[in-house]
């Protein structure tokens, strides 16, 4: 799954992250960089705050103005934004900010799901196309928050600021930014397996009712416009 949900990633950066707002938050980040480098190596000079060596002295004003710039692109917006917006049913969503998906999709996320009932196929397309959206995005920008804090986490201990085991507070971050890469391959298995179904309404038998149950919520894939790119299809 992990491996899944990198291919994704990488397949989907540009559909939820604008190429433009990224490339200018990544100059943000860069000249962020080098004007904190600007003023510590000013300041150390002047008065000395560094109180290790020269050669460590350089490595933390390294680490930190490198944090900095991190933390600056991450601090930038680059979200795709959606034109036209996307709607469920003539309500406008918020894609950007789905991290979760509706109760009857859930079980389809699991380590070992079920096989897609198909009247829960629409849901599970519609879900997982604004949950893969809303990852991306978190992926794009708690990764470089993680590195600056953990830059910045080096520095200190490198100063003598801080103690070593300090730095153990990012394994948990850490794995917590792995597990989502490895929801984004979850996501993506769940969506082609619900994709390689027929339409509920054609696999409905005849003599039944066609129309989803009503429990089952009235969003419909189909309703939901924005732009989707399937990775390996």
């Amino acid at each position: 799954m992990f491996r899944l949900g990198w291919q994704v990633f990488r397949a989907q950066f540009a559909d939820a992250v604008s190429v433009d707002r990224f490339r200018r938050a990544l100059r943000i980040g860069v000249l962020a960089a080098v004007v904190a480098a600007v003023v510590m190596v000013v300041t150390e000079a002047s008065s000395h705050w560094a109180s290790t060596s020269t050669g460590l002295t350089v490595v933390v004003i390294v680490l930190l103005s490198v944090a900095t710039g991190l933390l600056a692109l991450a601090c930038c917006p680059f979200a795709q934004p959606l034109d036209p917006a996307a709607t469920i049913n003539g309500r406008q969503v918020r894609p950007d900010t789905a991290r979760t998906v509706r109760t009857s999709v859930k079980p389809y996320l699991q380590r070992k799901p079920p096989a897609v009932d198909p009247e829960d196929r629409e849901a599970v397309l519609v879900d997982t196309a604004l949950l893969r959206r809303g990852l991306v995005l978190d992926l794009t920008r708690w990764g470089p928050c993680l590195g600056a804090g953990l830059l910045a986490a080096v520095a200190a201990w490198t100063a003598g600021a801080i103690p070593a085991y300090i730095l153990l507070y990012f394994v948990p971050w850490s794995v917590g930014m792995l597990d989502r890469v490895r929801e984004l391959g979850r996501a993506e298995r769940a969506r082609r397996a619900a994709a390689a179904l027929p339409p509920h309404d054609a696999a409905t038998p005849a003599g039944r009712d066609s129309l989803p149950r009503t429990d089952r919520g009235p969003a419909t894939a189909n309703s939901v416009r924005m732009t989707e790119t399937r990775p390996g299809d």
